[in-house]
């Protein structure tokens, strides 16, 4: 039993560190999880990471309560759209251009919703896949609440007070949003009304822990960047795949940014070491940001 228990919160910190990975760069979120971490392998189990009772951990798999309804962004054509006759060079370069104009921008007011989705498929321990993905439900949905900023002269703060720039929170956060033609797969633009939609999909990308970045995420969205954390976990092995990120920008007829949505569906397998013990795990999952822009 206690063997097992160490196996199943190997997992859960896996996932865990999936999930909050992608909060790159944030104080906050990795003194959470540090925080967070630091109780679930104190010595006793705690618990949020195991049931009380025995028998949930001896029982056949369960089906994940988690919905497997992923995020989705739609790329069909709007009702009343016109397709533009831009290339594909020139939609990619308009996007680096406007998401550069946005975090540059000076005064406005910003909205994110975001929404976070991660199943395992597989683990150390098969038969408490159900149970591990009752965890993880419970954590993913505390890790995506709606935030609002409201820049003057560049200037804003986050919801700990503390001074952000748009160029802080707009992923890729902290830095220039670059792109190049090589880093998309498919590039189209539609007018919707005064409004132009662009439509971008990334190359597919794979990392490890010895090559953890991808170059085109990297420069574009952000990336789970599995060494980026300080935490009291060994890991292993860290092997992400980003299938098809997708970028929707909407700007005005006056050239403004006012919407933006960024999914990254992702699939990986990792491996970490707790307590002497190996866990091992492989997930699916994706990250969605919606963002709203008004001046």
């Amino acid at each position: 039993m206690k063997k097992e228990v160490k196996i199943i919160v190997a997992v859960v910190l896996a996932v865990w560190f999936f999930v909050m990975g992608f909060e790159i760069g944030s104080y906050a979120e990795k003194k959470k999880l540090a925080d967070s971490l630091q109780h679930t392998v104190a010595p006793t189990v705690q618990p949020t990471v195991t049931p009380p009772q025995p028998p949930v951990i001896t029982d056949t798999p369960t089906q994940p309560t988690v919905s497997t309804d992923t995020p989705t962004q739609s790329t069909a054509p709007s009702v009343n759209a016109e397709s533009s006759d831009k290339s594909k060079a020139e939609i990619i370069s308009d996007v680096n251009k406007y998401i550069n104009q946005l975090k540059g921008e000076q005064n406005m007011q910003a909205h994110k919703t975001a929404s976070v989705y991660v199943n395992v498929v597989d683990c150390s321990v098969p038969s408490v896949i159900g149970t591990i993905n009752k965890v993880i439900s419970g954590i993913t949905d505390d890790l995506a609440p709606e935030e609002s900023y409201s820049f003057a002269g560049g200037a804003g703060a986050d919801a700990g007070g503390n001074p952000v720039t748009p160029k802080d929170v707009i992923p890729p956060k902290g830095k220039d949003f670059s792109l190049p033609e090589a880093g998309v797969t498919s590039a189209r633009a539609e007018k919707q009304g005064d409004n132009t939609v662009y439509y971008i999909t990334l190359a597919a990308e794979n990392t490890t822990i010895e090559n953890p970045v991808p170059p085109y995420h990297d420069s574009s969205l952000g990336y789970l960047d599995i060494t980026s954390l300080n935490l009291p976990i060994k890991v292993t092995r860290g092997d992400m795949h980003y299938p098809g990120s997708t970028i929707s920008l909407t700007v005005n007829g006056s050239g403004k940014v006012v919407g933006l949505t960024e999914r990254v569906p992702m699939n990986g397998e990792g491996a970490t070491t707790v307590l002497g013990q190996e866990g091992t795990a492989s997930f699916e999952g994706a990250l969605e940001e919606n963002w709203t822009f008004t001046y």
